[in-house]
C-alpha cells in the first residue's frame, strides 16, 4: 500500500488543513528551515508510532492558534481508498499494517546521524543508542529475541536496575534484584550476541557492509558489542556497540575510529546502519513500506549524495515509499534530474503556516511566494520563466524560433529573447518605450544571474526583485505593434523611366509590413537589389553621359547589385542622370508611381 493523499490540520507548524496530493509516489521536499517540511515529518511517524502508544494530539496543535477547537488531525489515505485517522479524539490506527509499518522503525532525521558524525574527539563511537533505541527497538523474533521487542527486552533490563531496595543490612533483596537483572540482562545479551557477534546467522554487518560498499566502497565495519554486566547491587555496565572499521585494508582505532574519518564517511556508515536494519527489518511489513529520510543529506558530501540518490533507485527498495527532505536548493535541482517519476514539492513559510508550490498554479504566483519567503534567488528564478514565457507570447513566431547551440536546436533564453524584441521593434522602424527598454536593461542581470549579488537579502536586491515584477507588469500590459505582409521579399518590380530612356528589374531584398500600432498605420521601408538596369539601350549603365558607358562586370558591379536600396536612395541615384540630362528631378512619390508588380504600382502596395 502507498500514500495518496496525506492531510494535516493545525498539527505542529500548519495552522490549517492542508491537503499533500502524493499519488502514492515517492516524494522529494525543499523547504529552508522553519518552511514546515519536517512538521510533515513528525505527522507520519507519529501517525505509524500512533498504532501502539497514544500521541497527545493537544499538545501538538499549533502554538499560534487560540481558537479554543480540538481539531488537530493527521489523515491518510492510501491506494484502495483505505482512509486512517489520528485527531484529539479518536484514532483508527490501530490496525495491523500500520502497526507492522511503524516496526521498521524507518524514520531517520538528521539528528540520528548527529551520535555518529558529531562524536567528541575523547569519546568513543558508540552507537548503542542509534541501534537499540533507534532502528531495532521495535524489532522482534522468535529465535532471536524470543518474540519480544528488542527495545522492550533492554527497556527491561533498566526499569528492574533501576528498582529500589529498602535501607538495612538484609542483603536478601540485593541478591534477589542482583538475580532478577541478571536474568533480564540474560535475555537481553543472547538477543545482543545473535545480532552482533561475528559468525552468527543473524549478525548485521554483512547487511551493513553491503549497503556502506556503495556509498564508501574503502569502508568495512565490523561491531564489538559489550554485553551487560550485572554489580553485586544489581547495578549494570555503561551499554555499548562500538564499531570496527576498516579503512582500504587498514583497521582505525576501534575506541576512536572517528579521529581518521571526515563527517560525510561517518555520516555514510551511520544511514548504511539504518538502511540495512530497516531492509532486515522489511519482511515483518507485508502491506505498508514507508521510508523517511529527514535532512539526513546535511552530512554528506555532493559525492555522497548522488551514490545515496543511486542506492535508493535499487531493486531492493522498490517496494518503499521513499519520502526526502532537504534545505538545499542545488540538490533538490539535482534530485529533480536524477529522480524521474517522483513527487517533488517545495515548502515555503507562508502568514497561515506552510506554503506548498503544488498549489500555486502560475510562474507569477511562485515568484510572490518566493519573494515573501525571502527566497530571491528562487524569485528571480520564477521571474525569468514569466518574462520568457511573456516575450514569447508576444513576439511573433519568426522571433521566438529555437537557436543553434554547439550544434543543438534549443529554445531561446531570456537575453536572447530581449535582444528579438528590440530587433522586432528595429525591424518595424518603431521606438521601444522607454518604460519596457529601461526595465529590460537594468534588471536583465537579475533576472539571468539572480546568485550574482555577494548579500540576498540585502535591501537592494529585494528591491531588485520587486522592480521586476513591475517590468513584468509593464510588459504584460502593453500591445506590441502588430504587423502584416503586404509584399513577399524577393518580389519582383520594374521601373520604366522614358524621359531618360531608363528602365530596370528589382527585387524586394526583404519582406513588407503593414504596421498596426495602437490604430496609428504604417508600413515598413521597401529596400531592393537590382537584378539589371538599362539606359538607352546599355545595360549596366552609368549615371552619366551619353551614349551612356557601362560598369563591367567586377567588385563594383556586383555591390552596386546587392544592395539593398531604399526608394529614397534610388530616387537619389537616378536624379544624377536627370540632371545630366537637363531633364527635371523626380520625388520619391514618382519612383513609387512608377515600380510595377502584378499590374500594380508601389504606391498601390502600401494602401
Amino acid at each position: 500500500m502507498k500514500i495518496l493523499n496525506l492531510t494535516i490540520n493545525k498539527y505542529k507548524a500548519f495552522q490549517r488543513s492542508e491537503d499533500i496530493a502524493v499519488g502514492g509516489k515517492n516524494v522529494f521536499i525543499y523547504g529552508e528551515n522553519g518552511s514546515g517540511k519536517s512538521s510533515v515529518y513528525y505527522a507520519l511517524k507519529d501517525f505509524f508510532q500512533s498504532s501502539v502508544e497514544n500521541i497527545n494530539m493537544a499538545n501538538l496543535r499549533n502554538l499560534y492558534l487560540n481558537d479554543g477547537q480540538t481539531d488537530c488531525a493527521i489523515e491518510v489515505v492510501f491506494d484502495g481508498n483505505a482512509k486512517f485517522t489520528l485527531n484529539e479524539s479518536t484514532k483508527t490506527t490501530n490496525t495491523a499494517s500500520i502497526t507492522d509499518c511503524n516496526r521498521l522503525k524507518s524514520f531517520i532525521t538528521y539528528k540520528h546521524l548527529l551520535g555518529v558524525h558529531n562524536v567528541k574527539l575523547k569519546d568513543e563511537l558508540n552507537v548503542f543508542n542509534l541501534i537499540i533505541n533507534g532502528v531495532l527497538k521495535h524489532f522482534k523474533s522468535q529465535t532471536i529475541t524470543g518474540g519480544i521487542e528488542l527495545g522492550e527486552l533492554w527497556k527491561d533490563v533498566l526499569e528492574e536496575s533501576k528498582k529500589t531496595v529498602g535501607r538495612g543490612k538484609d542483603f536478601n533483596q540485593h541478591r534477589q534484584k542482583k538475580a532478577s537483572v541478571e536474568r533480564k540482562a540474560l535475555s537481553f545479551n543472547n538477543a545482543l550476541n545473535k545480532l552482533f557477534l561475528s559468525g552468527n546467522t543473524d549478525y548485521l554487518a554483512p547487511a551493513v557492509n553491503k549497503v556502506l560498499e556503495k556509498l564508501v566502497p574503502d569502508l568495512k565495519i565490523e561491531f564489538n558489542r559489550h554485553t551487560i554486566q550485572v554489580n553485586q547491587w544489581g547495578g549494570i555496565s555503561q551499554s555499548k556497540i562500538l564499531l570496527n572499521i576498516e579503512s582500504d585494508g587498514t583497521s582505525l582505532d576501534s575506541h576512536y575510529p572517528h579521529f581518521a574519518l571526515n563527517e560525510a564517511k561517518l555520516s555514510a556508515i551511520a544511514i548504511s546502519i539504518f538502511l540495512a536494519a530497516i531492509l532486515r527489518q522489511s519482511r515483518f511489513s507485508e502491506e505498508i513500506k514507508i521510508l523517511f529520510l529527514d535532512d539526513i543529506l546535511i552530512g554528506l558530501d555532493n559525492e555522497h549524495r548522488l551514490k545515496l540518490i543511486k542506492l535508493l533507485k535499487e531493486p531492493e527498495f522498490e517496494e518503499f515509499q521513499i519520502f526526502i527532505t532537504t534545505y538545499d536548493r542545488h540538490w533538490y535541482a539535482v534530485a529533480k534530474v536524477q529522480l524521474t517519476n517522483w513527487k517533488f514539492l517545495e515548502f515555503y513559510k507562508g502568514v497561515n503556516g506552510p506554503e506548498i508550490n503544488d498549489k500555486v498554479k502560475t510562474e507569477i504566483q511562485k515568484a510572490e511566494l518566493y519573494k515573501n519567503s525571502y527566497d530571491y534567488p528562487a524569485a528571480a528564478n520564477s521571474l525569468r520563466k514569466v518574462l520568457e514565457k511573456t516575450l514569447k507570447e508576444k513576439l511573433p513566431e519568426t522571433h521566438t524560433l529555437s537557436e543553434e547551440v554547439k550544434g543543438l536546436l534549443k529554445p531561446p533564453k531570456l537575453d536572447t529573447l530581449i535582444n528579438r524584441l528590440k530587433e522586432y521593434y528595429k525591424d518595424l522602424e518603431i521606438e521601444i518605450p522607454d518604460s519596457i527598454i529601461d526595465g529590460l536593461k537594468t534588471y536583465k542581470t537579475v533576472l539571468l544571474n539572480p546568485m550574482s549579488h555577494d548579500d540576498i537579502e540585502s535591501p537592494i536586491y529585494k528591491n531588485d526583485i520587486e522592480a521586476a515584477f513591475q517590468v513584468i507588469d509593464d510588459l504584460q500590459n502593453i500591445e506590441l505593434p502588430t504587423r502584416e505582409v503586404v509584399i513577399e521579399k524577393n518580389k519582383v518590380f520594374t521601373i520604366t523611366l522614358p524621359a531618360i530612356s531608363y528602365t530596370a528589374e528589382l527585387v524586394t531584398a526583404s519582406y513588407v509590413y503593414k504596421i498596426d500600432n495602437d490604430g496609428d498605420i504604417s508600413f515598413s521601408t521597401p529596400k531592393f537589389s537590382f537584378n539589371i538596369w538599362t539606359r538607352e539601350g546599355v545595360d549596366f549603365a552609368m549615371d552619366t553621359d551619353s551614349p551612356p558607358l557601362a560598369y563591367t562586370q567586377d567588385a563594383k558591379l556586383n555591390d552596386i547589385l546587392s544592395g539593398p536600396y531604399t526608394c529614397e536612395v534610388i530616387t537619389n541615384a537616378l536624379n544624377r542622370t536627370f540632371t545630366d540630362r537637363s531633364v527635371p528631378n523626380i520625388v520619391v512619390t514618382n519612383l513609387k508611381n512608377a515600380m510595377e508588380c502584378d499590374g500594380k504600382t508601389l504606391t498601390q502596395w502600401l494602401v
